[in-house]
């Protein structure tokens, strides 16, 4: 009876193991103000989204922690995005977060420059990485308002997107990395040049690239920052798309 005891308990720590050593599925946010969410507002935040999502784990300076947004921090369109989420795959998965306002895809994400954001977020994934097996699966990004306001940064957006996007596969060792933008839609009175990097999301060449139309969601009274409920339902559309490629 004692050698069988023991045979059930062997057997469940090497499956404790093995799962252990399972690779978190990760999702990367990414970009300037609008992805930071500089318009949220956590009172306004629907219910069912103020509390902690614990199948979803963010990494930061602490390690590993469960998804939560408090009132005194930010948060983004990642709270209803990884609710939906999870919803659809029904299994723990982690997040990676990293973005400034007011940085342009043309300088301060250039992948070759080593003091750039990129090579910020690079670190980031590394060290998630050392901390425990991760796969990075899909990427979200809401960046483009800042390259909306110089005409050679515009007109270079699509092919700069498509370069981010080859390194990123390549540095977060991740080929088939899913891909989701968020389309700009700045005032063109401040952003001259936003139908340029508008056409360049739409028609990047990628593999396996998606844009997400932010057209109406509601912001804040600058008309460049979107407000909680713009913030929320971006997220919910960044989910769908991000569904909609693995199924």
């Amino acid at each position: 009876m004692l050698r069988i005891i023991n045979k059930v308990v062997l057997l469940m720590f090497v499956a404790f193991l093995a799962n252990a050593e399972k690779p978190l599925d990760v999702y990367i946010f990414a970009g300037q103000s609008n992805m930071m969410a500089k318009g949220s507002e956590y009172d306004k935040l629907p219910a069912e989204l103020q509390g902690e999502q614990k199948n979803v784990l963010v990494f930061g300076d602490a390690g590993w922690m469960p998804l939560v947004p408090t009132e005194d921090a930010r948060f983004g369109p990642e709270i209803s995005c990884a609710a939906m989420l999870f919803q659809s795959l029904e299994k723990p998965f982690g997040i990676i977060k990293h973005g400034q306002g007011g940085t342009s895809l043309a300088e301060r994400w250039n992948p070759q420059d080593p003091q750039s954001l990129y090579a910020e977020l690079k670190s980031k994934v590394d060290a998630a990485r050392a901390s425990r097996p991760i796969r990075i699966v899909g990427m979200f990004w809401m960046q483009g308002e800042k390259d909306s306001k110089t005409k050679e940064f515009a007109e270079t957006y699509r092919s700069n997107l498509e370069r981010f996007i080859q390194k990123a596969r390549i540095d977060f060792d991740s080929p088939d990395m899913i891909f989701v933008a968020g389309r700009v839609n700045p005032p063109v009175s401040k952003y001259p040049y936003v139908e340029t990097v508008r056409t360049a999301q739409e028609r990047c060449a990628s593999k396996d690239y998606y844009f997400v139309d932010c057209d109406g969601l509601p912001k804040i009274k600058d008309r460049v920052h979107y407000n909680t409920d713009g913030l929320v339902e971006m997220g919910r559309r960044f989910a769908k798309a991000m569904i909609g490629t693995t199924k």
